[in-house]
């Protein structure tokens, strides 16, 4: 599969650059940096930055289906 199309068994993007989203089995709210395919796993996969406790600016990546947008993400 070539970057950039997407085949019939492909998820559309449940999420975009801006959003901010949590790991459903819980953490602290994450900015989405990215979203795409990727060439090692099927599905959409987004990185997402956030502040960890000592204030350094985290990023990882996740599969979409691992996230949730977050509730309240202002107050957080």
């Amino acid at each position: 599969m070539r970057l950039g199309k997407r085949s019939a068994s492909t998820p559309k993007p449940a999420y975009r650059a801006g959003d901010v989203v949590t790991l459903r089995s819980g953490g602290r709210p994450m900015t989405v940096s990215w979203t795409g395919p990727v060439l090692f796993a099927p599905g959409y996969w987004l990185i997402c930055q956030w502040f960890g406790d000592d204030g350094e600016l985290q990023q990882e990546m996740f599969a979409q289906e691992t996230l949730e947008r977050a509730d309240n993400a202002l107050a957080a």
